[in-house]
């Protein structure tokens, strides 16, 4: 059964009232179920991420995170910066928007109570398709390299400009900052997404650290499963599946907090 939420249908009510009722070859109206109600907003969903992306493609983003200072920084001192991040962890990918909008109607469950975060959000994709699907309170990406940061911060003003009034649940938010500096995700995030795959051990240990504290019942998406006794005392593995990513298909796995 397909789940929808209230900014899914707003979504709908704003561009596709006139497909409500279709009519069958005898030329007799009928009135659609909700699971093809559910699959013309996903549509719609899909269809206002690419108007919004349009002038930001991933190959726009690929090349900002390539010409970003700090990255530049880390290729020239031996792969590493002030957290020790290494030029994997740096990499540029997006997850399929599809898939992830998927992921998170049919495998998350949250209300206009929940926060979501994005642990290198990029030029704000995932953050979007967030915003568009759920009904989460806040939606906030975190991006350490200033040059997507900004390309995210020039999408979300056309978001307001052009989209937000479409939807009942409104708020997003970019923040350039270090993961590891920005607290506010393990303090109130209560779905959290990580795109880790190329991530490095220590900082994947040192974000499992920081995760251990999120609020019970919280949950944690993530590309690559986290190890470490303490953080599998708390963490159960609720769900593992394959997803779409920019450079073909991954796993996304999915915990949840105790």
């Amino acid at each position: 059964m397909s789940k929808s939420t209230e900014n899914l249908f707003s979504l709908l009510k704003d561009g596709v009232n006139d497909d409500i009722n279709i009519k069958n070859k005898n030329g007799e109206t009928n009135r659609i179920t909700s699971d093809e109600l559910n699959q013309l907003s996903q549509k719609k969903v899909l269809h206002e991420l690419d108007s919004l992306y349009e002038e930001y493609t991933f190959a726009s983003a690929k090349d900002a995170s390539l010409t970003d200072d700090l990255q530049r920084h880390v290729s020239k001192n031996n792969g590493t910066c002030e957290h020790d991040h290494t030029e994997d962890s740096l990499v540029y990918g997006e997850i399929d928007l599809q898939g992830f909008c998927d992921l998170l109607l049919h495998h998350i469950p949250h209300n206009s109570s929940d926060v979501f975060y994005d642990l290198g959000s990029g030029s704000g994709r995932a953050v979007f398709a967030a915003r568009f699907v759920g009904d989460f309170r806040e939606c906030v990406g975190i991006e350490l390299l200033s040059n997507l940061h900004e390309m995210a911060s020039s999408v979300r003003s056309l978001y307001r400009f052009q989209y937000q009034h479409k939807l009942i649940y409104q708020h997003v938010q970019f923040v350039c900052s270090d993961l590891l500096d920005y607290d506010g995700w393990w303090k109130d995030g209560t779905v959290v997404y990580v795109p880790n795959l190329l991530f490095d051990d220590k900082l994947k240990e040192q974000i499992a650290e920081k995760a251990v504290k999120l609020q019970s019942g919280a949950f944690l998406i993530c590309l690559k499963k986290f190890e470490g006794a303490n953080f599998n005392s708390v963490f159960e593995l609720v769900t593992e599946r394959p997803v779409v990513m920019s450079w073909g298909e991954s796993n996304t796995y999915i915990y949840k907090r105790q």
